[in-house]
């Protein structure tokens, strides 16, 4: 077996150069290298990646091609969607780009800190971006400006206004709340208070740090007590969430004719939750919100919806038309496709530190538990009383499929039956813990797949059971919108297409 020996790539070219100079003549010129590159494909070749369209519509490199400048950035760019838009930002300077997926338009572009995605109070995805006074400006995925917030107290959470406390820290979240809506004036304001001193503690160390001794961690944390109210972390159809810090999640509506009533709550050691701990009880952390069906049972659960865990508990969804939310592409979810009545859930992680987390899903106006389960990893949040979407979370809408990251245990990740309220998969051996999945349409999963060479390849898996439909196909889906437009990437070009024809077309994914 021959070995080829690379040469330092200066010391190769000096030589080429010297046997160049000594072989030719003016009589007899070699033939030039080409060393112009190669030409950008103006034309998809290969196999496509399943769940886009036929044919193309437009390209985004190269002459005659319909990209903006910012994808000519010497370091790159990042692409995602926003709804029915692409972003496009790049990697060497604060430089973002809002396109129309459907007709390439620029909607919006901008020079500023993009802090966070979220949603507008019917679900629709908007960009939280840093204003040009130092204050914060929420951009829609139409490129239009929904509120401009020039003080630091102000916080945008699911479409309503937040003012917060005066010095407000997730350590000493109490105080004077005052919520709004943008542009219109106040809708609700309340004071939280501390829980009292004889609790043994604030409830609000996120760390859950403590003596060890179970029966001194479950003393420290208060009652539950829905009057003393709590932080706003959600909101959505005139419904306002509020974490109290110790446990406990409730809803008030933010109507004029419901303003500060409430709604519904529930702590994280009710017995109706899965799981639970003796040891501390649990937070919750809102993952999204999803429309479901509206028929009783139609997300996998009635009103006395049994335990996931118990054998009475509904199986798995083989279905590919269930819950259809609109919004961004990660974790939460808006409007449904009008085919069936639905009605607005609410996902929850309830978490502690070392403990499985525990999922619940419930109806957003009612509380009503439609299910609950037990996750393999323990999830605390690194964020208190942070807003949706969950980070590192997909949905996958025509199969009610969510992605959920695991943050500790044997597999990284879960794919839950949203409609069941089950387990579909787990990522288990050591090829699927390589896959970090990035996208979710058309009852696919998209995901990097890293090499042992630090290079990579994008695998599709069915989100029903993870079964590999595609890898190596040397054209992979870099971005994809709530309607189903995809940017494929293929021999240096990208290409946008249109969604796939048939039915399950319309693709949707959720927002915060």
């Amino acid at each position: 077996m021959r070995t080829w020996r690379r040469a330092p790539l200066a010391a190769a070219a000096g030589v080429a150069l010297l046997v160049a100079g000594t072989a030719c003549t003016a009589e007899d010129e070699p033939d030039r290298p080409d060393d112009s590159p190669r030409p950008l494909p103006t034309a998809f070749e290969g196999e496509l990646p399943p769940g886009v369209g036929d044919e193309p519509l437009r390209r985004l490199h190269g002459p005659g091609a319909e990209g903006p400048s910012v994808l000519d950035d010497e370091m790159g760019v990042r692409i995602s969607s926003v709804g029915d838009a692409f972003l496009i930002s790049s990697n060497s300077e604060e430089r973002h780009v809002l396109l129309d997926a459907e007709g390439g338009e620029t909607l919006w572009q901008g020079e500023r800190h993009i802090q966070r995605f979220g949603a507008d109070s019917d679900g629709s995805p908007v960009l939280v971006v840093e204003a040009r006074d130092g204050g914060t400006e929420v951009i829609g995925d139409d490129g239009e400006s929904v509120w401009r917030g020039s003080g630091g107290r102000d916080t945008f959470v699911g479409g309503s206004v937040v003012r917060r406390p005066a010095g407000w820290s997730a350590d000493e979240p109490y105080g004077d709340y005052t919520v709004s809506a943008p542009g219109e004036g106040e809708l609700w304001e309340f004071a939280f208070e501390a829980p009292p001193e004889d609790g043994g503690g604030d409830g609000a160390d996120e760390g859950g740090t403590g003596s060890g001794n179970a029966e001194d961690e479950t003393s420290a944390a208060p009652e539950p007590d829905p009057d003393r109210y709590g932080v706003p972390v959600a909101s959505r159809d005139g419904v306002l969430l509020l974490d109290d810090g110790a446990g406990l999640l409730q809803a008030r509506g933010i109507t004029e004719d419901d303003a500060g009533e409430l709604l519904w709550s529930i702590a994280g050691d009710d017995p109706a939750l899965a799981g639970g701990t003796d040891v501390q009880r649990p937070r919750p952390q809102v993952v999204g919100g999803y429309e479901i069906p509206a028929e009783p049972g139609g997300a996998g659960g009635t009103e006395e919806s049994p335990d996931a865990d118990s054998p009475d508990a509904p199986s798995p969804s083989d279905g590919r038309d269930s819950p259809s939310p609109t919004g961004s592409g990660s974790a939460d979810g808006g409007g449904g496709t009008g085919e069936a009545p639905t009605r607005t859930a609410v996902l929850v992680r309830w978490t502690a530190p070392e403990e499985p987390s525990v999922l619940s899903l419930h109806d957003l106006h009612t509380g009503e538990l439609l299910w609950s389960l037990s996750e393999p990893g323990a999830n605390p949040s690194s964020d208190a009383f942070a807003p949706p979407p969950l980070p590192g979370a997909l949905y996958e809408p025509q199969t009610s499929t969510v992605l959920l990251p695991q943050a500790t245990g044997e597999t990284p990740l879960i794919a839950v039956d949203l409609a069941a309220g089950a387990i579909r998969w787990e990522f288990e051996d050591e090829f699927e813990q390589s896959i970090s999945p990035a996208l979710a349409m058309g009852g696919y999963v998209y995901g990097d797949a890293g090499g042992g060479d630090g290079a990579g390849t994008q695998v599709v898996l069915d989100a029903m059971d993870k079964d590999v439909v595609a890898e190596g196909l040397g054209a992979y889906v870099e971005a994809v919108t709530e309607e189903g437009y995809s940017i494929v990437v293929s021999d240096r070009q990208r290409f946008v297409f249109p969604p796939a024809e048939g039915p399950g077309a319309e693709h949707t994914a959720p927002t915060g």
